[in-house]
């Protein structure tokens, strides 16, 4: 009996393969077209690997060929800046301050004053040289010592310590930069950011509070090292480090002047112990620039009385923050190649600028970075309208 039964089940087993022949036919399709599937796949993943290849080389190639150029245009005003036969004084009658401005508006420029920092900056027009096929260069030469110095925060000696503050608390004011609460708290997030210690100041913001954002990490308690910089300070929003970018600079140590010669209304408002009530005299002080032929300033009195004529009952001007020399420059350098840009802000240091008599300053680049601001370089660094 168990015989019968192993025998049927044979019969049964072999009958059933011969009724399915679709079956496996079916089968066989299905792995021919995962097959076909995974090598189309495949294929995809390699023409998109070659393709991110070929545009990794080519931004090489760009970049490579974008400093190149920049790193001329670094040279060349370096040049600019090394021949400059009057270094008493810096103004913007001089060839330095010609550097990157159309030639065709050399001899009708003019400072351009305004009470409303909102105002949209007027786009200077660049001289731009076109080395064929499709680059062109354009480039710009602005004088940092024309705008202040977010590292003198840093300075030691309270008496100073308070000075700067209602200078950045005045700059932030005239600049329209929230109201009195959120200035109050930049300022205690950049002092903090700034010092050596991790000791919370007054609306600080420390190591502690960064620690527990949801990409953690240290308040840098040290000096700006740049501009850019700032997009890790508490409250620094794009819309404020924008704002404050036309007017502001870091430069490497905590004492840096004004040059009078070189800044903007809003700027030199902002010396003072007091806060801004009317601009108007530091305005008219300054629109002596536009004079044509005018010498430069020599002196540095009659900024200060335009500064006390800002308050409505006299004030009190910050004393040792003005003077009529520049020694830090940043060369701004936007360059196109076909469809690429490649932008550079390279700082340099002009030394013997105080000097005078038969010593030629010497000319040091200090930092070239790759900016990806590349429309800074249509915002000139005089008075905006």
């Amino acid at each position: 009996m168990p015989r019968r039964i192993s025998m049927r089940n044979r019969l049964m087993n072999r009958q059933s393969a011969r009724s399915n022949p679709n079956q496996q036919a079916g089968l066989a399709i299905i792995t021919v077209m995962l097959i076909i599937a995974l090598m189309v796949t495949l294929l995809g993943f390699l023409v998109e690997q070659q393709h991110l290849l070929i545009r990794r080389i080519a931004n090489q190639n760009v970049a490579e060929q974008g400093y190149q150029y920049a790193a001329g245009v670094d040279a060349w005003a370096a040049r600019v800046l090394h021949d400059d036969p009057d270094r008493a004084k810096d103004y913007w009658g001089e060839n330095w301050a010609r550097f990157g401005q159309d030639p065709e508006d050399q001899a009708d420029a003019q400072d351009r004053f305004s009470l409303d920092p909102s105002g949209q900056r007027e786009r200077e027009r660049l001289p731009v040289i076109d080395f064929g096929n499709d680059v062109v260069l354009e480039f710009q030469l602005v004088d940092l010592m024309g705008r202040y110095n977010l590292n003198n925060l840093a300075a030691n000696s309270p008496k100073i310590k308070l000075e700067q503050k209602s200078i950045f608390l005045n700059l932030l004011d005239i600049l329209e930069v929230g109201d009195v609460d959120e200035r109050e708290k930049l300022y205690g997030a950049l002092v903090d950011w700034l010092d050596a210690n991790d000791l919370k100041s007054a609306n600080g913001v420390e190591s502690g509070d960064y620690r527990i954002k949801r990409t953690p990490y240290h308040a840098a308690d040290q000096k700006l090292t740049t501009i850019g910089e700032l997009r890790f300070v508490e409250g620094f929003t794009e819309k404020v480090i924008n704002a404050l970018t036309p007017y502001v600079a870091v430069l490497p140590f905590d004492n840096a002047k004004i040059n009078i010669n070189t800044t903007s209304t809003e700027v030199l408002s902002s010396i003072s112990t007091l806060p801004v009530v009317d601009a108007g005299s530091v305005a008219v002080f300054l629109s002596q620039r536009s004079e044509q032929d005018f010498p430069g300033f020599d002196t540095v009195h009659s900024a200060e009385r335009a500064i006390i004529g800002t308050r409505p009952v006299g004030g009190n001007f910050v004393r040792n923050m003005l003077q009529t020399t520049s020694q830090f420059f940043q060369i701004n350098t936007r360059v196109t190649l076909g469809d690429y840009l490649y932008c550079t802000k390279t700082i340099v240091l002009r030394e013997g600028a105080n000097q005078d008599g038969g010593i030629t300053p010497r000319v040091t680049i200090l930092n070239r970075e790759q900016s990806t601001l590349c429309n800074e370089i249509v915002r000139e660094n005089r008075s905006p309208v």
